[in-house]
């Protein structure tokens, strides 16, 4: 059974003459990227060919970047005893998010949450503006197929789930704003509690990656988004962001074709105008934040043909469509 839907059309909620106070309009884009979130995560979890989602079968190509720029400009942690042999050696081969702390925004039902914890991260946290969709996310990585945990695995109260040395803890219902300044503020109470009781746990610790993935395109402000995700990062941390280009091509492959052709994804799920460039991200993170952070790598990520195949590639020449950009911390910025 393939599941399609159509997102509601909010315009015919606003009052006569198309006018909207600033309090409303803010509430109705919560509600608009709520609605979405759920409708992306049905629509992944009941499609009968789960292949044929733009973002299942995007997902190996992300990670694939991701590792890469990771291996590169964030060198694997090593054992607590700070010992490098053979074993690290080959574990950074197979585990190469090996002892990473992530934070993955908008995660949806969990597809890249799982994988990420998949790949030896010591802890993904998924967070999500919709608690429904947290809740599937939750339920799905108990499934048989995830592959994720271990048989004697349990949850707590808070969402929080192991599995060998995996973890995975889910937040629903809170904007990534919201997200930064409580996790700030633990973490500071955390550090001064540290001070005095030397084995006391920080659950509240910084990350080293941060994901924002098929995001930005779909919130009312990602500037403030942006700069919230970098405040959580570790000095060295590296934000990747995926969105979709503002051009011509973008509007007939990403629109006109998806949407409207194909139906890879429902119709009303993109708007052309809310979609950004390399350089508008670069500016947003680097240039107007303040944040002492660098744009480190940059690809394109290029459908192949044929398109029902879902088959992706990454390409560092073409970005007029999906790309993928990494953004790292100065190792000077203080925690």
């Amino acid at each position: 059974m393939q599941v399609r839907m159509k997102l509601i059309n909010f315009h015919h909620l606003l009052p006569i003459g198309g006018k909207l106070e600033k309090k409303s309009y803010d509430k109705m884009c919560i509600v608009c990227y709520m609605l979405f979130s759920i409708s992306r995560c049905i629509y992944f979890i009941y499609c009968r060919d789960a292949r044929s989602n733009p973002l299942v079968g995007m997902n190996p190509i992300r990670i694939q970047f991701m590792t890469q720029v990771v291996n590169n400009f964030q060198p694997l942690h090593n054992t607590p005893s700070n010992n490098v042999d053979d074993t690290t050696t080959a574990s950074s081969l197979h585990l190469p998010l090996r002892n990473k702390r992530i934070l993955d925004i908008g995660c949806g039902g969990g597809l890249l949450t799982e994988s990420l914890s998949r790949l030896g991260a010591s802890l993904v946290v998924g967070v999500d503006a919709s608690t429904k969709v947290v809740e599937v996310a939750k339920r799905h990585s108990f499934h048989n197929n995830s592959m994720l945990l271990s048989s004697d695995s349990v949850a707590d109260e808070e969402g929080e789930e192991e599995g060998g040395n995996n973890k995975i803890r889910y937040i629903g219902g809170v904007t990534v704003e919201e997200l930064a300044t409580n996790w700030l503020s633990k973490n500071k109470e955390e550090q001064q509690s540290s001070s005095t009781t030397p084995n006391n746990n920080n659950d509240h610790e910084l990350f080293d990656i941060i994901t924002a993935l098929e995001i930005i395109e779909h919130v009312p402000n990602p500037t403030s988004l942006l700069h919230s995700a970098s405040s959580l990062l570790k000095p060295n941390g590296i934000l990747f962001v995926s969105t979709i280009n503002r051009t011509l091509k973008s509007y007939s492959i990403a629109i006109v074709g998806a949407e409207y052709i194909t139906g890879k994804v429902p119709i009303g799920t993109h708007d052309w105008n809310t979609f950004w460039s390399p350089e508008e991200v670069e500016r947003m993170i680097v240039s107007e934040s303040g944040s002492n952070m660098k744009q480190i790598a940059a690809n394109g990520m290029v459908i192949e043909p044929p398109f029902v195949t879902m088959k992706w590639s990454l390409d560092d020449t073409d970005t007029d469509v999906n790309w993928v950009g990494a953004y790292q911390k100065n190792t000077n910025q203080k925690k």
